[in-house]
Formats: C-alpha cells, structure tokens, sequence
C-alpha cells in the first residue's frame, strides 16, 4: 500500500518546489497559490496514507477480532450487508459527481485559453494550466499531456480521501450500533447484573476501535478538512466574481456545490458515531428504579459523560 502513493508523492513533492521557485522569481498570483495547494495537500495525503499503510493489517486484524466478538452474529452480518449498499450508493454518487466536475473543468480551461489570445489553443490551455512548470521547461505537448494525466489521477486520489473517511465512519458506526440494537430487543434482561456487564464489554470493545482508528487517522481528517475549506473559499470567489462564458459560471458553481455537498456527507457521517455512542442515554434514563442494579448504574454514569467522535 505505501509503494502505490510513491509516484504521487514525487509528483506532489516536486511541484510545490518549482512553485516555490517561481513565487521568488516572478511575481506572486493566486493561480500559482492553488496549485502550490493542490500538490501540497496531495503530498500531506501520500505521507499520511504511507504512515497509516505501515498500521493497517495490525488496525484490520484488530477490527476483525472485534466483530467476530460481538453477539448475534447473523444480525451484524445483515446489518453490514446494508451499510455494504449504502458505501455502494455513496461512492457512485461521489465519484460520478467528481469525474463530472473534472470533466467540466476541461471546457471551462479550454475557453479560459481561448480568451487569453494565444493562436494555439491548446498550447494556450497547457501554459494556463501549468506555468509553474512552463517556467522552467520549454512547451511541449508530451510534457503537458503527461502533466494532465497526472493532475487528473490526483484530483481523483483527492475525492478518494473523502470518501475513505466516510466508508470508515461508516464501519466503526456499525459495530456500535449492532450492540446497542442487541440492547434494546433484550428488554426482558434488564434486570440483570451479568447483561449489563456483558454488553457493557462489547460496547468497550465497540468504541475502543473507534477510539484507535481515530488516533491513526485524525491527521488525514485534518488535511481532508483544511483541504475543503480552502477550495470551497477559492471557489466562492470564483462565483463573486464575473464569469468570462457560460461554461466557467458553471464549472465553478457545480465545483463548489460538489465541495460543500462532499465536506456535509462527510461530516455527517463522522458526527453519526458521536449520536450512535449516545444513542442509549434515552433508554437509560426510562429504565424504572426497581430494575437498577450495580452493573447498570456504573455504566448508566459513564455513558452519561462518554463522548466518542472522530476527529
């Protein structure tokens, strides 16, 4: 896993570089700014991704323990299979809505050159595209192409961050969510020590994972967001600001609605394991004295100040 983001980390590692260079060298722009961004952030997501590869199959062995602990087997099984069609759901729309935009922004650079009043269009497209580049290699179609290819493959490696991020939110929701379905179908043993205490373990079990999980990959949480908010404010001034054609005004208001409407799924389902770690504190509360024992009040005291999120 950490040999696949090699090539991206170079080609993210070398263009902030030449970017580097040209802001000493020419005169600062907002276009150089955003590619210097782009390569950064994608360079930050290869590191964090080499680091958490080095962690997985010790994180995936431990997640595997963890579900084959939990009780009632069949209706886990049951309860992934759905969540298995909802990742399906999520990562068709979000991927197609991202080959969408990028699609988009190839017309949008194209008529940007077009206006610019270079003869060669697509010469004019390539040096728009990548003047930190151009700066210091003399034009060439192969190069720009090759630099295309590239810049595409990481807008793409892009998107992937987020929706790794919500297919894991995903995952960790479900196993706590299992175990406090199991709780409120066996309402007949609430009265008893031994219930509480075993469920109580699963539940540990449960929220421990997320607990770990979130400590591994807080830092690509981190670079997911800063990466959002960045973009979502460069594409709010692209829309504040007049658009030279039809197809521009809307490449930019679809690219930042794709933005925002990614960073919301995303944060949704990352605030869905804070609701679901809660998701008892009702039942709790409406259990009648009569029924409380020593297991149940211990636990009832925790969960009332245990918060779970991933952050």
């Amino acid at each position: 896993m950490g040999a696949y983001y090699v090539p991206d980390a170079c080609e993210a590692l070398i263009s902030p570089i030449l970017l580097t260079i040209n802001f000493q060298t020419f005169s600062f722009e907002l276009n150089g700014l955003i590619s210097c961004m782009f390569f950064s952030i994608n360079l930050m997501i290869s590191i964090g991704f080499t680091i958490l590869a080095r962690r997985w199959p010790a994180l995936m062995t431990e997640w595997t323990t963890v579900e084959r602990s939990l009780p009632q087997q069949p209706q886990l099984a049951g309860l992934s299979q759905r969540n298995r069609r909802r990742v399906l759901i999520i990562m068709t729309v979000l991927i197609l809505s991202a080959l969408f935009e990028h699609a988009l922004a190839k017309p949008a650079g194209l008529y940007r050159a077009y206006k610019c009043g270079i003869t060669d269009l697509l010469e004019a497209h390539l040096m728009q595209a990548f003047p930190e580049m151009f700066s210091f290699l003399p034009f060439s179609i192969p190069l720009g192409f090759a630099a295309q290819i590239i810049t595409s493959w990481l807008t793409f490696y892009w998107n992937y961050v987020d929706l790794f991020i919500i297919v894991l939110c995903i995952g960790l929701r479900q196993n706590i969510q299992h175990v406090n379905e199991v709780i409120l179908q066996s309402k007949d043993h609430y009265h008893s020590e031994k219930f509480w205490h075993d469920h109580w373990r699963h539940f540990q079990k449960a929220s421990g994972l997320v607990h770990k999980l979130k400590k591994k990959m807080s830092y690509l949480v981190v670079v997911s967001f800063s990466n959002n908010t960045f973009f979502i404010c460069i594409q709010l001034i692209g829309v504040l600001k007049p658009a030279p054609g039809f197809i521009v005004a809307v490449y930019v208001w679809y690219s930042l609605g794709h933005l925002i409407i990614r960073m919301i799924f995303m944060t949704l389902y990352a605030a869905d394991v804070y609701d679901e770690s809660r998701r008892l504190l009702p039942l709790f509360r409406s259990i009648p004295n009569h029924q409380y024992n020593k297991e149940f009040t211990k636990q009832k005291s925790v969960l009332h100040d245990y918060v779970q999120t991933i952050s």
